[in-house]
């Protein structure tokens, strides 16, 4: 276990937050005044389906934006267990976001404004896993590197079950902020209280693998 994040800001929301954004700035067609309540019917042709945010491969802006994150590929690993239990969770929806290799957020820092990449929704497998394709993030200012993640019992994205940040291990981030096209350095004031630690495997050529269990 590592410290806790520091800073709370606009991309520290969450799902609901960030698909209201999108809505409002159209980068779907979907009707004004939708929801993500109202998106998710729970089944594979939900609208929150259509809108392109439920995918696995998240380097690329979806709907209308047609942006891409450039960097290291990661591919991210997520486990979802009972707490009580240790069980996995299949079916469960997992909701995860991310700065690009220059440490900014789509929607929110300046110049991503209509772009949407890094974010995205998948769910558990019967295992419990849940993966995505993406790329190693820069640190964003006053920050540690980390993954945002929000849990929820199925695609409805209701009953949020948690919601926290997974910190990617200073040697990883060392490596791969030594390549070309990163600039970002590590500032270990960024670092309080405990938070999940993911353990990171792999090379930057070939690409990183970041795994961690998450139990709710």
């Amino acid at each position: 276990m590592v410290g806790m994040l520091k800073l709370e800001t606009l991309h520290d929301r969450g799902l609901a937050d960030d698909f209201s954004t999108v809505l409002r700035r159209r980068m779907m067609g979907l009707a004004r005044g939708t929801t993500v309540a109202a998106l998710a019917a729970g089944h594979s042709y939900s609208p929150l389906v259509r809108s392109g945010i439920v995918r696995g491969d998240i380097r690329r802006s979806f709907g209308t934006a047609t942006g891409a994150a450039r960097g290291v590929s990661l591919d991210i690993r997520l486990r979802i267990t009972s707490a009580n239990s240790g069980r996995p969770l299949p079916d469960y929806a997992v909701y995860l976001w991310q700065c690009d290799q220059d440490g900014n957020y789509s929607l929110y820092d300046g110049g991503l404004d209509q772009e949407n990449y890094l974010r995205g929704v998948q769910t558990a497998d019967s295992a419990g896993w849940a993966r995505f394709t993406s790329v190693f993030p820069g640190a964003h200012e006053g920050r540690w590197p980390h993954l945002h993640v929000e849990i929820y019992p199925s695609l409805a994205c209701r009953d949020l079950l948690y919601s926290g940040k997974v910190a990617l291990p200073g040697d990883a981030c060392e490596k791969v902020y030594a390549t070309d096209g990163y600039t970002a350095t590590l500032d270990p004031a960024a670092m309080s209280m405990p938070l999940e630690m993911a353990s990171v495997t792999g090379d930057v050529r070939r690409g990183m693998v970041a795994t961690r269990t998450l139990s709710v």
